[in-house]
């Protein structure tokens, strides 16, 4: 409801422009594609497991645990889809934005929830397999955007511009994976139903957070209301932080929080402007 709320304001927000002097002005719809690629992201989570696992060494049964780790991302790619209206050296559009990119997950840090570090039995008599990987990031997000144009002479048919935005984007993270597997070193040990430990997480995560923007360009016109040129963004949004479950767990139940930071990318893009 907020969401919409939100995109009702923006319509009309823009929709307002029309009232202004028509002096000057015109109506346009773009369309940027290009590339998009992002800072190093923080992941960090917890959970309250209160199970000793048969690899740590534990003085009093844990309360919960954190793990942290860095994401490298890929460049990805990026799109933008946009209406506004032009007044004299100024414009203000309602955009429709996307971007993707791959995630490689770089592993940093496991603590108990207290902040105390999780050391491992080094005579333990089991083994433990974990694997830990996330899929993609998406991006996809409503924006209105205010911009300033720099218009050249009319021999050199070149404006540039800057430009910000605010509006909201819907973070998606897919394949968020865990997985950790307890197997005896050296038959028989101790606990030969210690496979009860193993734990299986495969989720995505998703919401609607805030996101700004600034942006600088050029446009080269072509024809009377055909324009082409170049953009490039600097996009900023909340952290993402999502409650998920288990498919596996030897507590029954149990669900753990994600929360990612640092979410700024940029982007580079090629950009159609047609005119009304």
């Amino acid at each position: 409801m907020k969401v919409l709320k939100l995109a009702f304001a923006l319509v009309l927000a823009t929709l307002c422009t029309s009232n202004l002097s028509s002096q000057s002005s015109e109506w346009y719809i773009g369309l940027s594609l290009g590339t998009d690629w992002m800072d190093v992201l923080k992941q960090a989570g917890f959970n309250s497991d209160t199970v000793c696992y048969p690899t740590f060494l534990c003085l009093e049964e844990p309360e919960g645990y954190r793990w942290f780790y860095d994401l490298d991302t890929h460049t990805g790619y990026g799109m933008e889809l946009s209406i506004g209206k032009s007044i004299k050296e100024f414009r203000a559009e309602i955009a429709v934005t996307l971007a993707s990119n791959d995630i490689r997950q770089i592993y940093d840090n496991l603590t108990f929830l207290d902040g105390s570090p999780v050391e491992l039995d080094e005579n333990s008599e089991y083994s433990n397999v974990v694997e830990s990987r996330i899929g993609s990031i998406s991006f996809s997000g409503l924006m209105f955007n205010a911009y300033r144009d720099f218009r050249m002479t009319d021999s050199i048919p070149v404006t540039t511009y800057v430009g910000f935005g605010v509006g909201v984007s819907r973070v998606q993270i897919e394949e968020i994976v865990f997985r950790s597997d307890f197997a005896c070193i050296n038959e028989p040990c101790n606990d030969p139903h210690v496979a009860r430990f193993n734990v299986l997480q495969n989720a995505d995560i998703e919401d609607w957070v805030w996101a700004v923007n600034v942006s600088a360009g050029m446009d080269y016109q072509i024809s009377r209301r055909v324009l082409v040129g170049l953009k490039l963004t600097h996009r900023k949004t909340d952290d993402l932080v999502q409650s998920a479950s288990y498919l596996q767990h030897p507590i029954p139940d149990a669900k753990n929080t994600t929360r990612v930071s640092e979410l700024g990318s940029w982007s580079l893009s090629l950009s159609l402007k047609i005119k009304r």
